[in-house]
């Protein structure tokens, strides 16, 4: 029945045009994206191709009319969230799914329909403009990035035996609580990158809580790992989000629930979800609602008015919130209160001047809130000053800054099977490529410990933050052969057979934050510069070198 009707939405598409399309469906768009998306991830290629067919159709004829796809493309990646969570809890409660692996393979369907739209060619498809491609680019790979996120999520908040209940339980905890330790075999995903690329698609000028959501999902992932310096990174984005937000609230735009999937005298089909033995279609929408939007305004509002706009004091008393994690995020990793005091006076600097404006004409409620703010951030930026500068770890001067530790990671030799085939989230590290990461503090205690050794320090930093990775290959191949380097050039000699994990300690051409880091190669006067597209400490633990330069100092006369 869905096929027939989409088969009829496009052909009234192409009679009537979009734009009468898109005034009859209204505020009703975000649920013909909810149908659309579902039946992307149909097992049926018929099914799935007519949705491809009309999705494309869709966005190809509002370009035409509006030059753009940003709208619906927001609409679209909004609810995505909610249909993959409804996908993998309709497989869960029909028996089909006992595991994480269980769980992602439920959703190759809509990853392969999402590649389809993105490959989509002018030279063979006269609807779609050559300048369209990068929009099409940017959403499905966002889409793509988003389903990776809900997974992530899912290895956060997950139970052994995939209890949905117990998931939904869990996602509606508050910040820091307890989280699933991370299999290791996930040490290669491109995790970090990918929810951070669903958080920079979304704007704090239109879609505020769809931003949050995944910054806050990043900031979890961070916990998880014990990347403290990362997780105040994080939770400082959120907070520059939030503030910039004040002056757009009326613009922005927030999701809502699908009737059609949540009541039964509606639909009547939706009392056969699912197995006896389970609640059926109720948990189903209990999970994928879990995941549709995050609830931390919510609740705010519960307590307030019962409004669909955010206020000013919503905003200020979420901002105050993530200012307090920040502190939390600091104190755990430390040695990075000057770091901090930076970070916490830019802020004071926005909200000050946001008090100040006397254009935007607050309300006393909401100057007050304004105010909150401020005096939360003083006190913030009084706890840090009066913490010692460079208090850390207990090392001597010549064992690096504490939580500022960077090392270049290269994979070279033989390649692992995970690395040649395409795996449910890509992995991070590119073979024979350079890879600049900060240790964190947890592998700098470890390497502490193990300085009674004949080892340097520098080479028990590099041994206690390759042991993941060196783990990693082995947990997939027992039978492995990995060699551990943590001295000397990649270019030396290696056997075709083994695997080679090259790890060396790099300095950081700044005292703050940078982009350039570089490697002294023994007395002969050559250095090694890499250089990352964002400046580290950044809310990514990990960049690929853009640049490797190979520098020759010659002594002066």
């Amino acid at each position: 029945t869905l096929l027939r009707t989409l088969g009829g939405s496009a052909h009234a598409l192409d009679k009537f045009g979009v734009l009468i399309f898109l005034n009859t469906v209204g505020n009703q768009l975000q649920h013909w994206g909810r149908i659309v998306l579902t039946m992307m991830n149909s097992t049926e290629l018929s099914v799935r191709s007519m949705a491809v067919d009309f999705l494309v159709s869709l966005l190809a004829y509002i370009y035409q009319e509006r030059g753009s796809i940003e709208s619906v493309s927001l609409c679209i990646l909004s609810v995505l969230p909610e249909v993959v969570a409804r996908e993998i809890a309709l497989c869960s409660v029909s028996g089909l799914i006992k595991s994480m692996e269980d769980a992602e393979s439920s959703l190759w369907p809509l990853r392969r329909a999402l590649a389809d739209v993105e490959e989509t060619n002018p030279l063979d498809d006269d609807r779609v403009d050559q300048q369209l491609l990068p929009s099409l680019t940017t959403l499905c790979r966002t889409g793509q990035a988003i389903i990776d996120g809900v997974l992530v999520e899912l290895r956060l908040n997950g139970s052994t035996d995939f209890d949905l209940d117990e998931i939904t339980t869990a996602r509606r905890s508050g910040p820091f609580h307890q989280l699933q330790n991370l299999p290791p075999k996930t040490v290669f995903d491109a995790d970090e990158e990918s929810i951070l690329e669903a958080a920079i698609f979304f704007s704090h000028d239109t879609s505020l809580t769809q931003k949050l959501r995944w910054l806050y999902t990043l900031r979890d992932l961070h916990v998880a790992k014990n990347q403290w310096s990362e997780v105040a990174e994080s939770l400082i984005l959120c907070a520059h989000s939030l503030i910039k937000s004040l002056d757009h609230l009326p613009n922005l735009w927030r999701p809502s629930r699908f009737d059609l999937w949540n009541d039964c005298r509606r639909s009547p089909w939706l009392s056969s979800v699912g197995l006896s033995d389970s609640r059926g279609n109720v948990a189903v929408m209990e999970f994928a609602n879990a995941f549709l939007e995050p609830d931390f305004f919510v609740k705010q509002q519960t307590k307030i008015r019962a409004q669909h706009h955010l206020s000013v004091e919503d905003v200020c008393s979420t901002l105050i919130s993530v200012i307090d994690q920040v502190e939390v995020a600091y104190v755990e990793e430390d040695g990075m209160e000057d770091l901090a005091c930076s970070h916490l006076e830019e802020l004071l600097s926005m909200i000050t001047a946001t008090i100040n404006d006397e254009s935007k004409r607050y309300q006393t409620e909401a100057r007050t809130a304004l105010r909150r703010v401020r005096a939360n951030i003083y006190s913030k930026l009084a706890i840090f000053s009066e913490r010692d500068v460079g208090k850390g770890l207990a090392m001597n001067q010549h064992e690096g800054n504490g939580a500022q530790t960077y090392v270049r990671v290269v994979l070279h030799g033989n390649k692992p099977e995970r690395f040649k085939e395409s795996t449910t989230i890509p992995t991070f590290f590119e073979w024979d490529m350079p890879s600049i990461c900060r240790v964190p503090k947890p592998a700098l205690t470890a390497a502490a410990s193990m300085k009674h050794q004949k080892e340097s320090w520098e080479e028990c930093i590099c041994r206690t933050f390759a042991k993941p990775l060196v783990e990693a290959l082995r947990s997939d191949d027992a039978s492995r052969s990995i060699v551990l380097r943590t001295r000397g050039s990649q270019a030396a000699d290696t056997d075709e057979t083994k695997t080679y994990i090259s790890t060396t300690v790099v300095q950081k051409k700044s005292s703050s934050k940078s982009r350039k880091f570089f490697v002294r190669h023994g007395h002969d006067g050559c250095i090694t510069e890499y250089t990352v597209a964002h400046k580290f400490p950044h809310a990514l633990s990990r960049q690929r070198s853009l640049i490797t330069s190979e520098i020759k100092v010659t002594g002066q006369r």
